[in-house]
């Protein structure tokens, strides 16, 4: 780590806020590695649906959360997210809304779980560089992180994103079923009893509803300006065109810390 700026930074938020293609297109642009604790917990998630595994087990899923072969890759900024496991890439079924509906509702809720994805989660930044992803990465994973930044949107414009999404898999649920989905989402999460989905109290909050994908990651990247890391210079990378424009045009954004 000789030389190396220590650069640790999270985004949280509830889904489909943007935060995850936030979070990974940053990551890329500043070169440095990225985790979405989200597809941790789904990974675990999914390895014990398909093996028929009681998914309130907590001792066997923390186990299987100790033990996860993943890796992230981020194919450059605008780029697809692949997550691998033991070698085989597995992001459309961990992409599936029947994973994300018993991660949400079972695995994410369990302790022993998320203290072994947040162990996990922390030896991913023992390097001194990561941009971590999920909800409760600034205010639990790591409290003492010097950049943190709160997503947001619209549950209206969430539930559109959402419907994106699906559509990718190639699933068309209702844009009304998705919104409720969305509300029932965010009341578990930010009502669990460990690791709740909360503001960082020191997090930077954006509300990006409306927002083109580039201007999320500008406003986090003009903060982090702000806050003296400057990341065009000091990561000795040049940023991508389309965060230079975004950043030139100054967008009005509705943050707050």
């Amino acid at each position: 780590m000789a030389g190396r700026v220590p650069l640790i930074i999270t985004v949280d938020g509830p889904a489909a806020s943007g935060k995850s293609t936030a979070a990974k297109n940053l990551a890329a642009a500043l070169g440095i590695p990225y985790v979405t604790t989200g597809g941790l917990y789904r990974a675990v998630a999914w390895i014990a649906d398909r093996k028929g595994l009681s998914l309130d087990d907590a001792r066997v899923l923390a186990a299987i959360a100790r033990n996860l072969r993943i890796e992230f890759r981020v194919a450059g900024f605008g780029g697809a997210l692949s997550i691998h496991l033991d070698g085989r890439e597995v992001t459309r079924e961990l992409g599936h809304p029947r994973i994300s509906h018993l991660t949400s509702a079972k695995v994410a809720f369990l302790r022993p779980v998320r203290d072994a994805v947040n162990a996990r989660t922390r030896r991913m930044a023992e390097g001194g560089r990561l941009v971590a992803e999920g909800r409760d990465c600034g205010s639990v994973v790591f409290p003492a992180a010097p950049y943190k930044f709160f997503l947001t949107a619209s549950v209206a414009e969430r539930a559109r994103r959402r419907r994106i999404d699906l559509a990718r898999l190639g699933l068309r649920p209702a844009l009304e079923s998705i919104r409720r989905d969305l509300v029932r989402r965010d009341h578990r999460d930010a009502t669990r009893g460990y690791g709740a989905m909360v503001t960082a109290a020191d997090a930077w909050v954006i509300d990006n509803t409306g927002w083109e994908q580039p201007d999320t990651v500008a406003a986090i990247i003009r903060r982090l300006d702000v806050r003296g890391l400057k990341p065009g210079r000091r990561s000795g990378r040049m940023l991508p065109g389309v965060i230079r424009r975004a950043l030139k045009l100054g967008l009005s954004a509705p943050c707050h810390s």
